[in-house]
């Protein structure tokens, strides 16, 4: 006689099939508030920190379009992002932005070759993002085609190699510190100022306004008044992303 053994299921971390967004949020926030966070931003406790990541997050990720079939890469992410309370430039960019992973959570309602103002408005998880050609107000949605330097560049989906840019017709190095300029993507190294010479990225801690305009790139603001350049954050009472843990 045959003996029958049941065996427990394995517990998993993985998102359930057709995982709704408010459900994905509710990962987030458990995903953010470990015991350093709770502490560093000096939440009440970790329910109060998780139900303000919950909130953050309804807000941060659109409420159409959610690939659900993406959300575990993006929560590894922002568990990494978070488990030691302190965040490099590219996990802040992760987490406030939804920047790569977090980048494919989004099946945005614009087709192939449509007009879009962000990659937001694109389908993420199969590849499209939001390509702009130069003096272009608004983009397409393409799947890009990185062009080799010197090549043609034309097409719609086309995105020079880094370093480069596409003039109108091929892809040519950008110019260095000193050189003139009409466009950020114009400049290999820093920016376009505004006197339309390229500039080099401005060190940590100097003021700025924008993310190109820093080496790290990232402008982060620490205040109302106060915006500086930095390539890492880590987690206090006064910091500006404390107000969404507590």
């Amino acid at each position: 006689m045959a003996l029958l053994v049941f065996l427990p299921f394995a517990c998993s971390e993985d998102s359930p099939k057709n995982e709704t967004r408010e459900d994905f949020c509710g990962r987030w926030g458990a995903a953010v508030c470990n015991d350093d966070v709770v502490s560093a931003c000096q939440a009440a406790n970790g329910d109060a920190c998780r139900l303000s990541q919950e909130r953050f997050c309804l807000d941060l990720v659109p409420s159409t379009g959610f690939a659900s079939d993406r959300a575990d890469t993006c929560i590894a992410a922002v568990k990494s992002a978070y488990s030691d309370a302190d965040l490099t430039a590219d996990e802040l960019n992760t987490v406030l932005r939804l920047d790569a992973p977090c980048d494919q959570l989004v099946r945005g309602a614009r087709a192939a070759g449509e007009s879009c103002m962000s990659r937001l408005d694109c389908n993420g998880p199969d590849g499209y993002q939001c390509l702009f050609k130069a003096g272009d107000v608004n983009g397409k949605c393409e799947i890009p085609a990185v062009v080799q330097p010197g090549r043609d560049c034309t097409s719609d989906n086309a995105l020079c190699s880094d370093g480069f840019y596409c003039d109108g017709r091929n892809c040519i190095e950008g110019g260095m510190p000193g050189d003139s300029c009409m466009r950020d993507d114009q400049c290999t190294d820093g920016y376009c100022g505004t006197n339309n010479v390229c500039v080099a990225g401005l060190a940590l801690d100097a003021d700025c306004t924008r993310d190109v305009e820093c080496a790290s790139g990232l402008c982060y603001r620490f205040s109302a008044a106060e915006r500086v350049c930095t390539d890492r954050v880590r987690l206090s009472r006064t910091d500006p992303i404390c107000e969404n843990a507590r």
